[in-house]
């Protein structure tokens, strides 16, 4: 499946998209010979927010994918970029690299007039309520949520380990706590459809993607529980109000494209890429008392 045309693989801006750019009066690639870069992959719902961000905002880039299911988020060259050997990183087209996905937002927010929309840096309330959802959907939801996975559903198939039934008790704790941590989110929302009203903010992005990311893992790895919206009319109009954005629909093509690959690599060399060389599989033995 195509790309379309903001989301480039190592080449030159269609005329598609410069015209767009022209047309607004606003070409980033005019100030610079040189390209702006979004490193990451298509299944991380982090760098899936920054490339929503950038083509809500009209902000031409390239995507490098960077996979840390090949071990490649830990190589000198990425770790230069990004010393914490993560995902999303951005490359600007003044040479700086930003990483975080909610510190690049920010970052593009600060320099880039289009951006503001979505974080108003001219408006100290508003910014604080925003941080406040984004501080909230990050520490209490998603950042849980991905540990969730993780331990109950990725580890055992990845490394094939031997703890079923302590996977299984987690992840009902997990799902139990996370959908706790959601309602509050709603209930403290405006909904219409979206967090603070009928206009996404930068919250908005980072639920959403939080929210598919659930859905796709709750079909890959067979366990419905961790589909977090499935049985939620609020958060299931939150959902498609986002996916009618044709930028949402950009980033979901792309996903789409890219899912084979990553389905491999997710069922494939994690283990040997990453796991065996970076989680100490005694420590592992030592929290569940028995062999793993």
């Amino acid at each position: 499946m195509a790309l379309l045309p903001r989301v480039q693989h190592d080449m030159p801006p269609t005329g598609h998209l410069l015209n767009k750019l022209n047309a607004k009066g606003v070409s980033m690639l005019d100030q610079s010979n040189a390209e702006r870069t979004l490193y990451g992959f298509w299944l991380s719902p982090y760098m899936s927010q920054v490339a929503h961000f950038l083509s809500e905002t009209g902000l031409n880039y390239r995507y490098e994918r960077v996979s840390p299911f090949q071990g490649s988020t830990l190589t000198p060259e990425h770790k230069e970029r990004n010393p914490l050997g993560k995902i999303p990183t951005l490359s600007d087209i003044n040479g700086v690299n930003i990483s975080e996905s909610q510190a690049i937002c920010r970052y593009l927010a600060r320099i880039y007039p289009e951006a503001r929309r979505f974080y108003p840096i001219d408006d100290p309330l508003l910014c604080a309520e925003i941080d406040a959802k984004n501080d909230y959907i990050a520490f209490s939801i998603a950042g849980p949520f991905f540990n969730w996975f993780v331990v109950s559903a990725y580890f055992p198939k990845a490394w094939k380990l031997n703890v079923e039934k302590e996977a299984h008790t987690y992840s009902l704790c997990s799902v139990l706590m996370t959908k706790m941590w959601l309602t509050r989110l709603v209930n403290g929302s405006k909904m219409e459809p979206f967090l603070f009203g009928n206009e996404p903010f930068l919250p908005d992005f980072q639920l959403f993607y939080t929210l598919e990311l659930s859905q796709m893992f709750s079909e890959l790895f067979e366990m419905p529980e961790m589909h977090l919206f499935r049985d939620d009319a609020i958060l299931q109009k939150f959902y498609y109000a986002m996916c009618e954005r044709a930028s949402t629909r950009e980033i979901l093509m792309a996903k789409e494209s890219e899912l084979d690959v990553t389905k491999n690599e997710l069922f494939g060399g994690f283990g040997e890429a990453y796991l065996d060389k970076h989680i100490d599989r005694g420590i592992l033995e030592k929290v569940f008392g028995h062999t793993v």
